[in-house]
């Protein structure tokens, strides 16, 4: 099993840097990215969200959605929305909203 990578290549017109995955406060899907929010800034990385997902460490991101990976350590309340979804509210006042699907996992966090 390889370990979850520490910090991620991003591109940009200006060239290549990278962004510690602890710095990740959350994923969305956009297009053939996915997009790394990281406080007030966005970084794309080329890659599927399933691929992305795969890269992370389950113990720190929760995928909510199928377009959404939450980084829980910014997770600030969780709130019952509809049957089987929740509101979640990051550190910073980002609202997602989880899908059933995924509430299997969101449950085990609030444990």
């Amino acid at each position: 099993q390889r370990p979850h990578p520490a910090r991620f290549l991003v591109r940009s017109p200006r060239g290549h840097y990278f962004v510690r995955a602890d710095e990740v406060d959350w994923v969305d899907a956009q297009g053939n990215y996915v997009r790394l929010h990281t406080g007030d800034r966005t970084h794309l990385v080329r890659d599927t969200m399933t691929a992305f997902e795969a890269k992370l460490d389950p113990e720190t991101f929760v995928r909510v959605h199928r377009s959404a990976i939450v980084n829980v350590d910014r997770v600030e309340r969780i709130e019952p929305y509809t049957r089987g979804e929740y509101v979640i509210t990051l550190r910073g006042g980002t609202r997602l909203t989880s899908s059933r699907a995924h509430s299997r996992r969101l449950h085990q966090l609030m444990r």
